[in-house]
């Protein structure tokens, strides 16, 4: 990178302006800039900032080039478009080009020698619109440096296998994930005549525990009171505070039980979703959509309806259309991080973190409490939009604990 400074015969090519003043003018008309003056009133310029000027003109910034803008450097980093902070303009030529380096580095990558990364990049971008999940293209990413140096007609069972254990050891459900992952790109390979099988049909990996957590109703009761109001101390005293999300983020907690469904459902409802003419909310579970397809139309209970009234009542509007139920202050979808962090840090509030209740206990402890409440096995497998009968069982007995009903008397003679 040339950084060599500009030299009076290079100010007047550039700007065709003999002037100093005349050549100030031109910057400042052409980048919106202020050209910075030497002691001796002379412009000073380094080739690095021109060629970033001319290519923030040109529309080609990239990923060499730079941009000046609110007094400082940016560099748009090439992969998310996101403008990053270099320095102000005030600083040297080194720290900009150091700081520059230091950027780039962060995305660069070794881009090996096989051909499955760059197909994998080339997989993800074209399937990226089908997929929900916003995780889905790291998992590319992921699998795209542990292959980069392989052939994709050159990968065995074996290979995914090892990879999984290895980068994976004791993260069973990251495991399946990206095995899941693999499995759909070699079947894409397969389509586009890259290789004749998918070896991932011949992994196996272990299942994780079934997770046996129940909320009991004292504490479910006491996360959701705890997400309305934060207490901490100031100069010695104690103080209460409303959580200004609080009310959306209960309402939220209360569909998950109420519906029985993923927190993943209730994040992407919107109020087109509820039919009042019919009287039901639809739902299409994310897990299922591409799988098996199971739909689920929950009817509007009471209770259900008084939830959404809450949430009106804190638009302070009727809601219609393609709007989220559950929202922002902005409108917009809660993430689902923003959610685990509103339910760790209700529970944290409520003195009961060290328990590790999630979110996901919601569902467990819906369904559950439907068996004890005499629904049957087959009601609450719609409500849960489970594809079988067993699953619903498998998932309802981890928790419900069978109580031995046997008395027994010690023999006589033991006695």
């Amino acid at each position: 990178m040339n950084t060599r400074l500009m030299s009076d015969d290079d100010l007047v090519r550039v700007t065709g302006k003999r002037r100093y003043t005349k050549q100030a003018d031109w910057f400042k008309d052409q980048f919106g800039v202020s050209v910075t003056r030497a002691a001796d009133g002379k412009l000073v310029m380094t080739w690095v900032q021109f060629d970033a000027l001319l290519a923030k003109k040109n529309g080609t910034a990239g990923a060499n080039a730079s941009q000046s803008k609110h007094g400082a450097w940016y560099w748009s980093e090439p992969i998310s478009g996101k403008w990053i902070r270099l320095c102000s303009l005030e600083e040297s030529e080194t720290v900009l080009v150091t700081r520059l380096a230091a950027e780039r580095a962060k995305v660069e990558r070794p881009e090996g020698m096989g051909d499955m990364r760059p197909l994998i990049d080339e997989y993800v971008r074209k399937h990226k619109a089908e997929h929900r999940e916003k995780a889905w293209p790291s998992y590319g990413a992921y699998a795209g440096k542990g292959f980069r140096n392989v052939n994709v007609a050159d990968v065995k069972p074996s290979h995914i296998s090892n990879w999984l254990k290895v980068k994976y050891a004791g993260k069973l459900p990251m495991q399946r994930v990206m095995r899941a992952f693999l499995s759909g790109f070699f079947q894409w390979c397969i389509n586009e005549n890259k290789r004749d099988t998918n070896p991932c049909k011949e992994v196996k990996l272990k299942k994780p525990k079934v997770r046996q957590t129940y909320i009991t109703d004292e504490h479910f009761a006491a996360i959701r009171a705890a997400m309305l109001e934060v207490t901490y101390e100031r100069s010695g005293k104690e103080i209460t505070a409303e959580v200004p999300t609080g009310p959306m983020m209960q309402c939220m907690v209360d569909l998950c039980y109420l519906t029985a469904q993923r927190s993943t459902e209730i994040r992407n409802l919107k109020w087109s979703d509820i039919d009042r003419k019919a009287g039901v909310i639809h739902f299409v579970p994310s897990k299922t959509e591409d799988s098996s397809g199971v739909r689920v139309d929950f009817r509007i209970t009471p209770e259900i309806e008084a939830v959404l009234a809450r949430v009106q009542t804190i638009d302070g509007r009727p809601s219609i259309g393609d709007k989220y139920v559950i929202h922002t202050q902005r409108g917009t979808r809660y993430a689902a991080n923003t959610v685990l962090k509103a339910w760790k840090a209700a529970a944290d509030r409520a003195k009961l973190a060290e328990l590790g209740y999630t979110i996901k206990d919601i569902r467990a402890k819906a369904l559950t409490d439907g068996v004890r409440d005499g629904y049957s096995i087959e009601a609450l497998q719609v409500a849960g939009a489970h594809t079988t009968k067993e699953m619903t069982e498998d998932y309802i007995k981890q928790r419900n604990v069978p109580v031995a009903d046997v008395r027994l008397r010690i023999p006589g003679r033991a006695a």
